[in-house]
């Protein structure tokens, strides 16, 4: 029973190493770095990168066929089939 603990103590410490990671760290380091590139594009832009301005609205179409592109490649289809969904399902008339 010891033994089993130690292991558990010894997988929770190497989880929390720095530099960090993992999944959950490559998911944070693609969060962080979106965050500081879209912070870079504001202060550059200015008024049309925040929300209903024309390049917040590509972005979040962007965004949206990525994800959507990569959800469908999942269940083994064309990823390309993921922009095709996002019209279907969401009207891109109103991201604006």
């Amino acid at each position: 029973m010891f033994i089993l603990h130690i292991h558990r103590w010894q997988r929770f410490r190497y989880g929390w190493m720095c530099p960090m990671h993992g999944r959950l760290a490559q998911f944070l380091v693609l969060v962080v770095m979106a965050g500081f590139l879209y912070g870079a594009l504001w202060s550059v832009i200015g008024k049309d990168a925040l929300p209903g301005g024309n390049l917040f609205s590509i972005t979040i179409l962007w965004v949206g066929c990525a994800v959507s592109g990569w959800l469908i490649g999942k269940i083994h289809l064309p990823p390309l089939l993921g922009g095709y969904a996002l019209e279907v399902f969401v009207n891109i008339t109103e991201l604006g």
